[in-house]
């Protein structure tokens, strides 16, 4: 008996020269698995190396609408009762899908499992595991796992199996969101479903001379959008975290607070600094941010 059907959807742009390797890992999976690539848009070779896979892929074209449109695009046409996800420059083992299948298929109350990955560097050279870049020793990794992932992302994209059901509930990717996108659902999966963890690197995740987990900066703008989200949307989440949640919450005011005064606008400086006072009233630097944001909204 195979048990609950897979989807596997790989979003893909201008990526022709990985994709090869990524769709014959899936193609060696060891539990039949349905297999769907959204091409967002490619002006490469992308169509090419998708004709060769055919009719074994399920391709879906569109306009260049960003990695969450076609991740969401994929999601609309998949048919499995698991899903996972994959980038076009990565790989999968051939036993990934069905171990943690395995996982979903023993236990009906565990929404979605993650396993290790193997993250490789393409520019340095350098490889190591998920678990040793993220630290996992010592981290809360399995149930309620939201007090431990609000802390930071330890999961690459290619990571999760999710069951349907958990999906439904926790909702698609943002698509205003990019990077972290994927951070992002999984917050929101870890507050409606507990999580396994499978300790086998079962992934590998290449690191690409620019791509995006290089830019820091857009890494920390968006890490702060999805945690204003989180203080807009699912407050009680964080307050139930007591004082980390608090202190989560006024350094995201903090963050908002000086890239607003870094534009200039400092009626919003002085806003989000008022905050994060009330939020955490016992800070050094906010205090004395508030007070020159607030004389220089009053200046101008």
């Amino acid at each position: 008996m195979a048990g609950p059907s897979l989807s596997l959807v790989i979003a893909t742009f201008n990526h022709g020269r990985y994709l090869g390797a990524a769709l014959d890992s899936v193609l060696a999976q060891t539990r039949p698995t349905e297999i769907i690539v959204v091409d967002d848009g490619s002006t490469d070779d992308t169509p090419a190396v998708l004709a060769r896979f055919a009719p074994r892929v399920r391709v879906h074209r569109q306009d260049n609408r960003g990695l969450s449109a076609a991740r969401n695009a994929g999601l609309e046409l998949a048919r499995g009762e698991y899903i996972g996800f994959l980038d076009a420059d990565d790989v999968i083992a051939p036993t990934k899908l069905a171990k943690q299948a395995a996982v979903l298929d023993a236990d009906p109350q565990v929404g979605w499992t993650y396993c290790d990955v193997r993250i490789d560097d393409e520019v340095t050279g350098q490889s190591r595991l998920a678990s040793e870049r993220f630290r996992y020793e010592g981290r809360r990794l399995e149930g309620w796992i939201f007090p431990e992932l609000v802390r930071g992302n330890f999961m690459p994209v290619m990571a999760p199996l999710v069951r349907r059901q958990a999906l439904a509930a926790a909702g698609e990717f943002d698509a205003r969101l990019t990077p972290m996108e994927d951070w992002d659902l999984w917050l929101r999966l870890s507050l409606v479903a507990p999580v396994r963890y499978v300790a086998e690197p079962l992934a590998t995740y290449l690191v690409r001379a620019g791509g995006m987990s290089r830019d820091r900066d857009r890494m920390e703008r968006s890490r702060f959008l999805i945690i204003d989200k989180l203080a807009r949307t699912r407050p009680e989440a964080l307050r139930e975290l007591g004082g980390s949640g608090r202190r989560i919450v006024a350094d995201m005011h903090n963050w908002f607070g000086g890239d607003a005064g870094a534009r200039g606008d400092w009626r919003e400086a002085r806003r989000r600094f008022a905050a994060s006072v009330r939020t955490v009233p016992w800070q050094g630097r906010a205090p004395r941010m508030l007070a020159l944001s607030t004389l220089r909204a009053w200046c101008s």
